[in-house]
């Protein structure tokens, strides 16, 4: 079977397992449905624009329903955002949708909220903020390979010393689109970026696929961590006829960061040197 519609086909998978949405840049906030806030203390104005009355001012993660979208936009965050009617309360009134999160999502004692922050022409970032059993918020940025992607949170599926697993799971498409993630795992109070895979694949001619297999998934192992890569080429555009290598290695999470800590970049260089020698 052709590896592309192999990766294509775990990709969509996993999609439709999670029945997720995913974010894209420029979507609108759907009305009539519930939002929670990005921003903190955020002013609820009676028109929109940022010269008019404040009606409140709302905290980090405060509820709100959207009622429609204007064509009042300010540039926020790199990116041109419009004002959206809402109601708070008993309150109607017009925020910025640049400080409302994409989602919000929790796990036990966390809760995380979502924002794009574009930072140069086709160079997006994602801004996660994150609540949890102390006082106020904090925040990571990360950059984004594709700004199309949804957002899944899991147990530490048996990874120790962890609370949960947050994954920016981007929107894999062929010809040549980036698929993959990044992974985030809680610990404690804070959030760290630990892992990104990649999942790339250009019209079934060239494949590679990089996964991680935790101790709870199947196949996985107790207290261990499987990264696994694949990559490969089509020999026959006429035929099925492929040439792959594939390189699995054992992590473990140990001390706040993965041991070895060098094993994705040097299984990625044995990769290219056996392409490179065949």
């Amino acid at each position: 079977m052709n590896k592309l519609l192999i990766i294509l086909s775990l990709v969509t998978t996993f999609v439709f397992a999670q029945e997720n949405k995913y974010h894209e840049l420029n979507a609108d906030f759907t009305n009539g449905e519930t939002y929670y806030l990005f921003g903190d203390d955020v002013k609820l104005r009676a028109e929109p624009n940022t010269d008019s009355e404040v009606l409140d001012l709302l905290k980090i993660g405060t509820p709100i329903k959207i009622i429609s979208k204007t064509n009042h936009t300010l540039n926020y965050n790199g990116l041109e955002s419009p004002f959206y009617k809402v109601k708070y309360q008993d309150k109607m009134g017009y925020i910025l949708g640049g400080l409302i999160s994409l989602e919000k999502r929790g796990y036990y004692k966390s809760e995380y909220l979502f924002a794009y922050k574009k930072t140069g022409e086709y160079d997006y970032s994602l801004i996660i903020r994150y609540l949890n059993a102390e006082p106020g918020f904090k925040e990571i940025i990360t950059n984004l390979e594709t700004p199309t992607f949804s957002i899944d949170i899991f147990d530490n599926k048996g990874v120790q010393g962890i609370e949960n697993i947050l994954y920016i799971n981007y929107l894999s498409e062929a010809c040549g689109v980036d698929g993959g993630g990044i992974y985030f795992f809680q610990v404690k109070n804070d959030l760290k970026k630990v892992f990104e895979v990649a999942q790339i694949s250009d019209a079934g001619i060239f494949w590679l696929g990089e996964t991680l297999t935790f101790p709870t998934d199947e196949n996985g192992m107790e207290n261990k961590i499987i990264y696994s890569i694949e990559q490969g080429f089509s020999t026959d555009e006429s035929s099925y006829n492929t040439e792959a290598v594939t390189i699995t290695k054992e992590l473990e999470w140990k001390n706040g960061k993965f041991t070895p800590d060098n094993v994705q970049k040097s299984a990625r260089k044995r990769i290219d040197e056996f392409f490179k020698e065949s």
